[in-house]
């Protein structure tokens, strides 16, 4: 007897009476009133909007013009139904991609295993750069004390509120912190004299000499990578709305036979879903635009080009003499909104993929109460905070972690990619599927990302 047709117990039939109530009200997509149902899709834009958005892409303006525009489209059109493959399982089914890797053929749990092993890499090894790009701004805005303070205070009350919190806190402070780094990007960007004719390089590929390292940075990390897509489909989870209730309530069988007094509020939930994801990677490729535009339109004339979070400095110092003292801290404020929400995401998002596939690897048990999902993550994040001192106590350059963590990430992307495919066509339902466009684009993508690698990987790693 499924779960669905079993006698209810009272406490099923309070969730049952509260599940009716969220379905009779489904989600209203209609204008504005869309952007209520913005979350998890934000999480993954925001993800990405740190040091890559901020950092490498203003250093390819600053050093190539505007010859490297081209790139952006590359980078976020072939890995756009990576990211939304992995959100559309959890939207369909209620459960995290990451229960679905561990039914993908071949070798024991050898998909989430993949998962895990870069998850703990690039985490890592990625943290120390990260935290000290916005330890950077907020050290020049300050101007007092050393830069391994600064990152540990901002890791320190970052795990604080993610401990607190979790994800509400996550989704509410991204929010914010999304809508100052729009505003701020926008006034500068207006104020900075980009000509329109410069967007034709974004179809006119052009690879200048000196250029393969940067190209591959823009390549690995635009938006961000795709682990990022199992983040946001255990955010969705944790969210607990749409077909993660329905799941959760009537149990797997209602997931294919989904009841129909469900219909409106699983579609409803499902179309938000794929809304909100679209929106922020849209956004976010509007953003790595806008600033690779700034560090061609500004910094490709100074003689000395700056480097790291220095870029980023470099802007904000320039936009106080062309605008005026005001826009520094306007400018600011939205780059520091940006690479701390990154930083507040990298210590939510990698402990929890580790988490989610540490236990599906090594199931907890009753002979092992210390072994919990929570404790998992936990170690993680003692990992990161362990990583991020070492990094800004003992390398003179955090930032050349970057290209290395972009390497693995970028290595992986089409494993990844295809195994986000495969549970797509093979335990989706029906009527959730991606359209032929979405299975042939993503095929193209899966082959795109293959090539790429075997040409990104080796640059970044400085091999040829």
């Amino acid at each position: 007897m499924s779960p669905a047709s079993e006698p209810l117990q009272p406490s099923d039939e309070m969730e049952r009476r509260a599940l009716d109530e969220e379905a009779a009200s489904p989600p209203d997509l209609r204008g504005v009133r869309a952007l209520r149902y913005i979350g998890p899709g934000l999480l993954i834009a925001m993800a990405g909007i740190g040091t890559s958005h901020l950092v490498t892409a203003p250093v390819a303006g600053a050093n190539f013009e505007y010859a490297l525009l081209w790139v952006l489209p590359v980078a976020f059109l072939f890995k756009w139904q990576g990211f939304e493959l992995a959100v559309r399982y959890t939207a369909a089914t209620g459960e995290s991609i990451v229960a679905a890797y561990a039914r993908v053929p071949g070798p024991r749990t050898w998909a989430v295993w993949a998962l895990g092993i870069a998850t703990l890499v690039i985490g890592c090894t990625a943290v120390g750069a990260i935290v000290a790009a916005a330890a950077a701004v907020l050290w020049a805005w300050l101007g007092a004390g050393p830069l391994l303070l600064y990152g540990i205070g901002l890791s320190l009350l970052t795990v604080g509120l993610l401990l607190s919190g979790r994800y509400r806190a996550l989704e509410a402070v991204n929010k914010v912190l999304a809508i100052v780094l729009v505003v701020g990007t926008v006034i500068a960007f207006a104020f900075a004299g980009v000509q329109a004719e410069s967007l034709m390089y974004m179809v006119v590929p052009v690879i200048p000499a000196g250029s393969a390292l940067v190209i591959a940075g823009l390549m690995g990390w635009m938006p961000t990578d795709l682990t990022v897509g199992v983040w946001g489909s255990l955010w969705m989870k944790d969210k607990r709305k749409g077909m993660v209730r329905i799941r959760e309530v009537l149990g797997p069988d209602a997931v294919e036979n989904t009841p129909e007094r469900y219909r409106a509020y699983a579609d409803g939930w499902f179309k938000a879903a794929l809304y909100d994801f679209r929106i922020g990677h849209i956004v976010s490729w509007v953003i790595a635009t806008m600033y690779l535009l700034l560090g061609a339109a500004i910094l490709f004339s100074v003689e000395d080009k700056p480097q790291g979070a220095g870029t980023v400095l470099a802007i904000s110092g320039i936009f106080t003499e062309t605008v005026g003292p005001w826009m520094f801290p306007v400018f600011l404020l939205g780059a520091f909104a940006a690479l701390f929400s990154t930083v507040f995401i990298i210590y939510d998002g990698f402990p929890r993929a580790l988490a989610a596939s540490a236990t599906a690897v090594f199931p907890p048990r009753a002979d092992r109460p210390w072994w919990t999902e929570r404790n998992a993550g936990l170690g993680m994040i003692a990992l990161m905070l362990v990583s991020m001192v070492v990094a800004l106590t003992v390398l003179p350059d955090p930032a050349w972690l970057v290209p290395a963590a972009g390497a693995v990430s970028f290595a992986i992307s089409p494993v990844l990619f295809a195994i986000n495919l495969y549970v797509a066509l093979k335990f989706i339902p029906e009527r959730y599927r991606p359209g032929r466009f979405g299975i042939v684009w993503s095929w193209i993508s899966v082959v795109v990302l293959t090539l790429l690698t075997l040409w990104v990987v080796p640059q970044t790693l400085g091999l040829f």
